[in-house]
Order: C-alpha cells, then structure tokens, then sequence
C-alpha cells in the first residue's frame, strides 16, 4: 500500500498511520515541487495542506492505481473530482473541518463593512485624521444563503451580535439562531430584506448562478454580499455592473470561479469589492482536523469497513 501526499501532513500523522499499516509506503511532495519517491504506484492519495497545490492534482488523476483519495476540501465540484470519479476511484472528503475559521472570517468581513475599517485604514495611510460615520450590527438582518456547519455558527455569532438572522436551506429541518427559514425558492423575498447576504452553500446544479442580475436586483442597494461558498455561485458580470453603478453598496468574495484571478482583470480595482485568495480556511486547526478523519479512515480501510464522510 503506497500513500501520496505532501511533506507536512506526512510529518503530522505518519507514526499513527504505520502503526496500523507497518509496511505503508509513501511517495511526498516537497516543498519545491520534487517527490520524495515516484508516486506513479500509489494506491491511495490526500489531497491536502501541503499536498493541496496544482502539480499534485495533475499527478493524481493519472495514477494507474488510485482506489481511494481523501482530500480536505468540503464542496467536490469541478473537473478535478470528474476525473477521479471518471477512474472508479473512492472519494472521501472533510465537511466541516474549516467551519470555524471560515464562519469566523465571514463575520469579521461583516464588521470590517460596517465599522468601514477599509476605509479607516486608508485615511491612516492617508495620514488623515476624520471621524467616519459608521454602522451598528444589532439593527441589521443577516441573510445566510447554506445552513450547513458554516452557516449554522455564522448564525450563532450573529445573534450575540443582536442580528436578525434568516437563512436559506433545502433541507426542513430548522437550525438553530435563524429567526425565519426558507429554500431556494424564497431566495428574492430574503434578500430584500438583508443588509448582509453571506453565501456559504456548494456548487451544484441547482446553486450555480444564483446570484445574477435577478437577484443583485432584489437586494438593497445599501446591502454588502459575501461569498466564502464557491466562486460559480455568483455571475460575476452582473455583480461587477451593480458595484459600478452603485446598485450594490460592497461585495467580499473569498472564492472565484478561476483561482487564481487572473492579475489583470478589472475586478480587483472596483474601489467597493474586497477581494481575498480563498483564505478563510487557513488555520493551524485545520490540518489536525483532516488527518483525523483521514487516520480513521485509513483504520477503516485496512480492515475493510466502510468509509466515513465518503463522496462516491
């Protein structure tokens, strides 16, 4: 059995793995590309931290051998996922291990709009000094598009603040610290009312583009949008339109459909649009969180058992 992965989370948990495993082989990406040993007859793969870059994937998918890939991603959309789908390949992912920090990030893009710290901050650079009329959350309504574990603790975060919170989620169950509940097909008369739309729901068929002319111009035009979901979620030709012409006060997106932006897109200089490198995971948590499911499902794996959170 043979594992490819990267350097870092090779040095996290390979004691505990060989300890179910004695003779597990691994083939590592380094830091600077170089694999520590060919990865061609590797079997089984993880697909991240360290391991989470381009040249790993493009290795992947042409593995003679793959059986089974575990990768840290929650939402498995996109032609990466295809292809080991294409291979009979078993897929195993990692939903809610970012939560927390991705939760916290969109938060703090709340307060970063209404307490305008963009704009303080380049008054101080500015080396001006003048007070800014800013915003309090405890009046404002929260629109949380994806109630799932994202959702569900940005929901929580913004009832201590004293938020109205609604959200938007095809299943019926209720969830907790949401006011009023509903589904995709009460989306317009949700985002009339928010102030703060946050997207936090994957990419699928039914989601892909829900954000358009249609909807921009259902919302208000004092509301900020924010999306740490998926980068096809959001048309982005209409967005860049109701910036411009001011039909949408701010927009925050930590997720593009092409990543990275390319460098020469107009996007990045819109004076109202905060663009982030799809960063809200990054935590020292969240690497520990992955192998954990990962260990326990290499345990799995060895004896024969179904895996756990398994995609296909």
């Amino acid at each position: 059995m043979k594992v490819a992965a990267g350097r870092i989370f090779f040095e996290h948990c390979s004691t505990q793995a060989q300890a179910m495993v004695a003779d597990l082989q691994w083939a590592l990406l380094e830091a600077d590309g170089s694999w520590s040993a060919p990865p061609q007859a590797c079997d089984l793969a993880v697909y991240a931290h360290d391991a989470y870059r381009p040249e790993f994937a493009e290795q992947i998918v042409q593995l003679p051998t793959l059986r089974w890939l575990h990768t840290e991603d929650a939402g498995v959309d996109g032609p990466f996922y295809d292809a080991i789908r294409a291979k009979g390949a078993m897929l195993t992912n990692s939903p809610g291990t970012n939560a927390p920090e991705v939760a916290e990030f969109a938060f703090s893009l709340l307060l970063w709009s209404a307490k305008r710290l963009g704009a303080l901050q380049m008054q101080q650079q500015q080396h001006r000094w003048e007070k800014l009329a800013l915003e309090s959350l405890s009046d404002k309504t929260l629109l949380i598009v994806g109630l799932g574990a994202i959702g569900g603790r940005l929901a929580t975060f913004a009832k201590s603040f004293g938020m109205r919170v609604f959200g938007i989620r095809q299943a019926a169950e209720r969830v907790a610290d949401v006011d009023q509940q509903g589904t995709l097909a009460d989306l317009p008369q949700f985002l009339s009312a928010a102030d703060f739309v946050v997207l936090a729901l994957p990419a699928t068929p039914a989601t892909n583009g829900i954000i358009d002319r249609t909807a921009l111009a259902c919302m208000q035009p004092t509301a900020t949008l924010i999306n740490v979901g998926r980068g096809t979620l959001i048309d982005l030709s209409a967005l860049q339109e109701a910036l411009a012409t001011g039909r949408l006060y701010q927009a925050c997106l930590d997720v593009l459909p092409t990543e990275p932006w390319p460098a020469d897109d107009p996007l990045w200089d819109l004076p109202n649009l905060f663009l982030t490198p799809h960063n809200a995971s990054s935590s020292p948590l969240y690497l520990p969180r992955v192998a954990e499911i990962w260990l326990d499902n290499l345990r799995r794996y060895v004896r024969g058992q179904a895996l756990l959170q398994r995609v296909f």
